[in-house]
């Protein structure tokens, strides 16, 4: 199971990572039905940022934890 993940985690550009980090950030610090609409119309642009989102909120809230992370893509 582990390698599965690790497999879709490859197949999201890291571009998509910071992307989708970038979107979520402004949205939290300002949650505006602008920058709602931005985040849900860049969702819909690609099956893949859907994911993307998914691995920049996992990264986010390890980090918002003070779990230690390495290399997290959307900081």
């Amino acid at each position: 199971m582990r390698r599965a993940g690790l497999a879709a985690h490859c197949l999201v550009p890291d571009e998509c990572v910071r992307t989708a980090a970038s979107l979520f950030a402004c949205m939290h610090a300002s949650p505006t039905l602008q920058n709602t609409e931005e985040l849900a119309q860049w969702l819909g642009k690609d099956p893949r940022h859907l994911r993307a989102l998914d691995i920049a909120l996992a990264e986010w809230g390890l980090v918002q934890s003070g779990h230690p992370v390495g290399n997290v893509r959307g900081a």
